[in-house]
């Protein structure tokens, strides 16, 4: 399984803790199923779209890696288990 950039998860989570990018990445995580997140198109619409929500840019590689990783996760989260699962990586616990 992939690994994800410390960098970017870094980035990410403290941008998380601004409620205006919380409520926007809520709602992009929200809006995704299953199936988005098992196929490659999917996953890159998502890390697209998180990046363009928050303002940060993100090589080729960087993307590659993120898609891998969370392809990887088999998170649904339309599930409620799932949804606290993919809380607890965001938060790194």
């Amino acid at each position: 399984m992939a690994q994800l950039d410390p960098r970017l998860m870094g980035t990410f989570r403290c941008r998380m803790m601004n409620p205006l990018y919380f409520n926007k990445v809520c709602r992009i995580l929200y809006a995704q199923r299953l199936e988005d997140l098992n196929c490659h198109r999917g996953c890159c619409s998502l890390v697209d779209q998180l990046s363009d929500c928050m303002g940060v840019s993100v090589s080729a590689a960087e993307r590659d890696n993120a898609v891998q990783w969370l392809m990887g996760c088999g998170v649904d989260p339309q599930n409620s288990y799932h949804r606290r699962r993919m809380w607890n990586m965001v938060w790194g616990r």
